[in-house]
């Protein structure tokens, strides 16, 4: 076997690995959480202080369905909030 080859192969099944480098739990307060908790909690508390905002700005009508607008921005809070984080 070459070594390209030999290199290939062992890339191959060194490369599963690489993710398990960090924990990906929080300490708070002594407890570990993981982040996409604490993510989401703040996720949830960005869509309502949008839901504020909409309301006091008289945007509330104009914004869509809230059944599809608000959870939407629940899932998109939460993921942004852990990808600048926790990844």
């Amino acid at each position: 076997m070459n070594k390209k080859a030999c290199f290939l192969v062992s890339t191959t099944f060194a490369l599963p690995l690489a993710g398990c480098g960090r924990n990906p739990n929080v300490e708070i307060v002594g407890s570990y959480f993981p982040g996409w908790m604490i993510s989401l909690v703040a996720g949830i508390a960005l869509t309502g202080l949008a839901h504020a905002g909409f309301r006091r700005y008289g945007l509330v009508h104009t914004v869509g369905h809230p059944a599809i607008i608000y959870p939407g921005m629940v899932v998109l809070f939460t993921c942004l909030l852990w990808l600048c984080f926790f990844a």
